[in-house]
């Protein structure tokens, strides 16, 4: 008995059934259905926290010389701690204490000032106000009446290459020089470290001629803390 051949209809049904399987084999993919806003998009960003700053009563007896904002173009970085012959050694000072502490003993040296001090914990205190002269550079042979032109900022740091500086007391001081910078629209670039200003030795230690200043230290990031000052 021959097979019956398949009629019109099924092979017409066959040929639209083939047809629509090619069609869907062929069609991209559906895109992915978006994220909803709230998990794409980042939470907002809290402001910084006001600077906390110790500061002497309004009628302490200051020092210095009084001046004007336009007298300061400079910011200068030292450290506590720095270098000194002992025995025949090299010895880097201790820095121990916090921010009011130091502030405290610069009060009690007299020929030495200060501006600010930044503590380990990211403590600050001030010394004398900004408006006001401080004996915290010593020599004028790279650059001219720097005390005149300048904000000075002690860290509380031996200095000495080996301890680092830390993230609290770094963000801290960003903070302190980005708002004095704003104050008297200064760039990155004025803020300076206390070894640039004073490229001179003192007796040999060891047979080594030895700096008399390299505060803040190898350890201390410029470039970093300039980047939080703002280009006028």
């Amino acid at each position: 008995m021959k097979p019956s051949r398949p009629s019109s209809r099924s092979r017409i049904g066959a040929l639209l059934l083939a047809l629509w399987l090619a069609c869907c084999a062929a069609a991209p993919a559906a895109p992915p259905e978006p994220l909803a806003p709230d998990v794409v998009s980042s939470p907002p960003v809290s402001p910084p926290a006001a600077l906390v700053i110790d500061r002497l009563p309004p009628d302490f007896p200051h020092g210095g010389e009084e001046r004007t904002a336009r007298d300061i173009d400079l910011i200068v970085v030292h450290s506590i701690g720095g270098p000194i012959c002992k025995s025949g050694d090299v010895y880097f000072t201790p820095a121990s204490g916090s921010a009011v502490f130091w502030r405290d003993w610069f009060i009690g040296e007299g020929g030495k000032s200060i501006h600010y001090v930044v503590g380990r914990d990211g403590d600050i205190a001030q010394q004398r106000p900004e408006l006001r002269t401080a004996g915290h550079v010593s020599f004028g042979g790279v650059m001219t009446e720097v005390n005149r032109r300048s904000i000075g900022i002690e860290l509380v740091n031996r200095g000495d290459g080996i301890e680092p500086f830390p993230e609290a007391q770094l963000n801290a001081l960003s903070a302190l020089v980005a708002e004095i910078a704003a104050r008297y629209g200064l760039p990155p670039e004025a803020l300076v470290t206390h070894a640039a200003l004073d490229d001179r030795m003192q007796a040999d230690c060891g047979g080594e001629p030895l700096r008399r200043n390299l505060d803040p230290g190898p350890l201390f990031p410029l470039k970093h803390v300039r980047v939080a000052i703002k280009s006028p």
